[in-house]
């Protein structure tokens, strides 16, 4: 007999392990960071469509808030904003002009007139550009206010309306003068004070929310 051949050994295979080239690892980081910048766009987009989609189940525009959403300092000033624009109007009516801040607050008109309650501390300043004039309130405490603004907008002279019976029921967007012609008053607050008083053509462009005391989809149910 033969003896038993000895066990073959296994057979050995060297295999050589490189590092990722340069270029490798740059498209791995580059991928990556794409990667990141995709999920941020998406998250800042789906919060931006899920808050645009709540203004519009409440029945507003995105650049509009409630009075009701407004913490109690802010309604405060918001409340006394309208009395003071209903004082104005007198005014106006009497002089064909709106008063200076300085004869409302001289009459004790707030907010013109500043009170022990106001914390804002507001300087406000009246300006017309055109047929727009604008009440606008700039916190005098380092911007931990917001600013406020009350904008009249009279009508074209060329296209004026006005009303037959000017004493009438008036939505909460225009007011009358006394001999009938329409006025569209805005109230607006922002949160991030402008460093002057120079109001634009359109608020909502410039940083301003407009204050509603009713939603549109409110003032629908009333309507039907």
């Amino acid at each position: 007999m033969q003896p038993d051949s000895p066990a073959t050994s296994p057979s050995v295979r060297t295999v050589e392990v490189r590092p990722p080239s340069a270029r490798d690892e740059e498209s791995a980081v580059f991928l990556s960071a794409v990667f990141i910048v995709l999920c941020v766009i998406y998250i800042v987009a789906f919060e931006v469509y899920d808050g645009a989609a709540k203004q519009r189940d409440r029945g507003l525009l995105p650049y509009q808030v409630l009075f009701t959403d407004l913490p109690p300092e802010e309604q405060r000033i918001f409340r006394q904003m309208r009395e003071g624009f209903d004082e104005a109007l007198v005014e106006h009516g009497q002089s064909g002009e709106w008063p200076a801040v300085a004869r409302l607050a001289a009459d004790g008109v707030a907010p013109f007139a500043g009170d022990s309650l106001d914390a804002s501390r507001l300087r406000w300043t009246v300006r017309s550009d055109g047929l727009a004039t604008s009440y606008v309130g700039i916190p005098g405490d380092g911007g931990a206010f917001p600013a406020y603004l009350v904008r009249i907008q009279a009508p074209d002279p060329q296209a004026i309306e006005r009303l037959s019976q000017p004493n009438a029921a008036l939505d909460e967007e225009h007011r009358a003068l006394p001999d009938g012609t329409l006025l569209h008053v805005t109230y607006w607050r922002r949160e991030r004070a402008p460093v002057d008083d120079a109001v634009g053509a359109d608020p909502a462009r410039d940083g301003w929310s407009q204050i509603r005391l009713k939603s549109l989809f409110e003032l629908s149910q009333e309507q039907k």
